[in-house]
């Protein structure tokens, strides 16, 4: 699906190196995990010790985590549709950004809640994706923090399709806020806009994105 007029891809550019950086770390974490229970398993043959099958299912598990967060990252892409693919409706953009937050959020305390989407297609479903991203990863609390409830939703009416997002409790105030400049650049150059508000106990950011046909 074409983008706006306007659209020159550097915004989108900008909008996946900022979560980008916010996944490296994810993506580094369970790589760590993997190395560290091959390294296990060397030691474990120099030493002459026959292996488990629990051994060999904990690899299975750190590479599933991993090939599963690089696939919905890739998954939101502009080079990963098949033609013969579901829409890239508001469902799956939530789907996708809700996958891509609970694996990086692992042992962060989060609790989230995704609302069923109305089958609307966004013009530019990775501008949507990118912006939710860009607005919720950074928010998400450090390993072991006191948690986390995000709520996301989405609904769509003339030509037009809203995707919400709500946090619980007001996430800390980040200096410039970067990430969500980035989020406004994409939104507007695709057509759209991306609102936060913060209120005592409550951070939400509103992002309207032109409907596809």
């Amino acid at each position: 699906m074409a983008r706006p007029a306007g659209a020159t891809g550097v915004e989108h550019e900008r909008a996946r190196r900022a979560v980008f950086g916010f996944l490296g770390g994810a993506i580094l974490h369970e790589t760590n995990n993997v190395l560290t229970v091959m390294a296990g398993v060397r030691q474990l043959l120099k030493a002459g010790i026959s292996l488990s099958d629990r051994v060999g299912g904990m690899i299975d598990q750190q590479l599933a985590r991993m090939e599963e967060l690089v696939g919905w990252i890739r998954r939101l892409g502009p080079d990963e549709r098949e033609l013969d693919a579901a829409p890239r409706n508001a469902e799956f953009v939530l789907e996708s950004v809700e996958r891509i937050v609970a694996l990086v959020g692992k042992g962060r305390g989060i609790s989230l809640v995704r609302a069923p989407a109305p089958p609307i297609v966004p013009l530019d479903a990775e501008a949507a994706g990118l912006a939710l991203l860009a607005a919720l990863l950074p928010a998400l609390p450090e390993r072991g923090g006191v948690g986390l409830a995000l709520e996301l939703r989405a609904s769509g009416e003339n030509g037009r399709v809203q995707f919400f997002v709500r946090c619980r409790p007001a996430r800390p105030a980040a200096a410039g806020e970067p990430e969500v400049r980035i989020a406004e650049e994409l939104c507007r150059a695709v057509g759209g806009t991306f609102v936060t508000r913060t209120a005592a106990d409550e951070w939400s950011a509103d992002l309207d994105l032109p409907a596809g046909r």
